[in-house]
């Protein structure tokens, strides 16, 4: 019976692979496409997607092609890479509309399998985000995100008698900090130490996250998306069987703090917290949708934000080192704020130019999500005489746009001061995103970096271990971290 129902799924899958090469020949002999490399029969570019560092790749493309977007055909499925602002600019912000979507093979993969079905970053564009966009915008505008402050600097505080204790841990002394402030404004959590179980359980859920959000597996999934429907032991499908172990560790992490908040509002003990204030708002007779959402936005919140600032901020340690000038020259602007008597807060941040300068170059330097997190785009559209067919994955390049030479000269360098002439760049703010899906916690995330950068410069000198100098390594998922490998000079 078994090996019917397998030869019953290879037959299907060999329909649907032939139906899906049919549809993109056919059309592809109509319509110009943006340039792209060239493509093989049936198997279009499968074996040129990259497997990592994905975004020097299609730069390249760019580069090659003369053109800002390139075109990838994978198997029938359409790769739209955006490599300009311009490009991002025209068809993400100005086409909102029908750029706002997300691929569904993807969502099908971290929601369905993995639990991730309550973050709103992930959910295709339709009342239910709506839903939770309005709810997360009422808790993160740049308004209401500065009464996260106090929060901040107390987990900030304790990143810095941490780092005094046991400097060699700094990687992990900067996840506990962004757990805390992640937490404490998500659920009213006091983090208690890096043993926290808090902060274990959304370790374990980040874990699951970056399986599912990386891009090698993502990009399968863009290919074959009928592998979601397949059994586990189908050949290609074996990541069902891996995904399903994460999915008691998500709904734990999101779950039992949501519970426990409840526990405490009935009991009239409840700290000050987002989930606190959403479960109060609900009225007498909420809705399941309701009550989903008050779940849901903290959920998002633990997956969108740790992660993120983690990632800017060991940036952020990696060109102090690579770039000691900058660190001195941020320091002596600090001390003269400060006069060495104070930790800098959030009263100076005017009076810091530089500082504000380096936490810019961070986010362009090397963008936390170098590709973006792809859109789907909803209708036929046309770019510059080029066909963008409805259903394509559409790419921000985010790396290479941060790197435009004509924009940012000598882009390889960190240069706070590209940031402090007469007529800087614009804010960097498509390290954030761009359009409907532009990420909402950017003030909070922007507060908390700039306090974590402005208070160790004003308390450490960040050096290299002995005479060995971190190279400029980075992983290859959805979010990108520094590698902190050392080569001796």
């Amino acid at each position: 019976m078994l090996d019917h129902i397998r030869l019953y799924a290879l037959l299907a899958s060999a329909i649907l692979i032939s139906l899906s090469l049919f549809t993109t020949f056919s059309r592809r002999h109509h319509k110009k496409y943006p340039p792209g490399p060239r493509r093989l029969p049936f198997i279009g570019n499968l074996l040129d997607m990259p497997s990592k560092d994905g975004w020097i790749t299609y730069k390249k493309w760019s580069e090659e092609s003369g053109s800002d977007v390139v075109h990838a055909d994978v198997l029938g499925s359409h790769i739209i890479i955006l490599n300009s602002a311009k490009a991002a600019n025209e068809l993400l912000d100005k086409r909102s509309s029908i750029y706002s979507d997300r691929y569904d093979c993807f969502i099908s993969f971290s929601a369905r399998l993995m639990g991730f079905h309550f973050n709103h970053v992930f959910l295709p564009y339709g009342d239910q985000w709506r839903r939770q966009r309005r709810a997360f915008h009422a808790h993160f505008d740049a308004t209401t995100s500065k009464a996260y402050r106090p929060l901040e600097m107390q987990a900030v505080q304790r990143l810095l008698r941490n780092l005094i204790s046991s400097p060699d841990n700094f990687s992990q002394h900067l996840r506990l900090m962004t757990g805390q402030i992640i937490l404490s404004i998500a659920y009213g959590i006091n983090v208690q130490s890096e043993g926290d179980p808090y902060v274990g359980a959304a370790e374990r859920v980040l874990e699951g996250f970056s399986l599912a959000s990386s891009s090698r597996l993502a990009l399968l999934l863009d290919m074959v998306p009928w592998l979601v429907y397949m059994p586990s032991w189908f050949p290609g499908a074996g990541f069902k069987e891996e995904a399903r172990k994460w999915l008691p560790a998500v709904d734990r992490a999101i779950g039992i703090p949501h519970a426990e908040v409840q526990e405490a509002l009935a009991a009239g003990k409840a700290p000050p917290s987002v989930t606190a204030t959403m479960i109060s708002q609900l009225g007498e007779n909420p809705t399941k949708e309701d009550i989903w959402v008050t779940k849901a936005v903290p959920g998002s919140i633990y997956i969108a934000g740790s992660d993120t600032t983690l990632s800017s901020l060991s940036t952020f340690f990696l060109a102090m080192i690579l770039y000691p000038e900058v660190q001195r020259k941020a320091q002596a602007e600090v001390d003269s704020v400060t006069c060495g008597s104070r930790l800098p807060d959030f009263s100076d941040f005017d009076e810091l130019p530089y500082v504000n300068a380096i936490l810019k170059e961070v986010l362009r330097w090397h963008p936390v999500t170098p590709l973006g997190v792809a859109h789907r785009v909803m209708e036929d559209d046309v770019y510059e005489g080029h066909f963008i067919p409805v259903g394509s994955t559409v790419m921000p390049n985010v790396w290479s746009i941060m790197r435009d030479p004509v924009i940012f000269p000598e882009s390889d360098r960190f240069l706070p001061e590209r940031w402090l002439v007469t007529d800087p760049p614009p804010f960097p703010e498509v390290a954030f995103g761009y359009g409907r899906r532009i990420c909402q916690g950017r003030f909070m995330a922007r507060e908390s970096l700039w306090a974590g950068i402005a208070n160790v410069l004003a308390t450490f000198d960040i050096l290299p271990v002995k005479d060995n100098l971190p190279k400029e390594v980075y992983t290859s998922g959805i979010i990108s971290f520094v590698v902190f490998i050392y080569f001796h000079t």
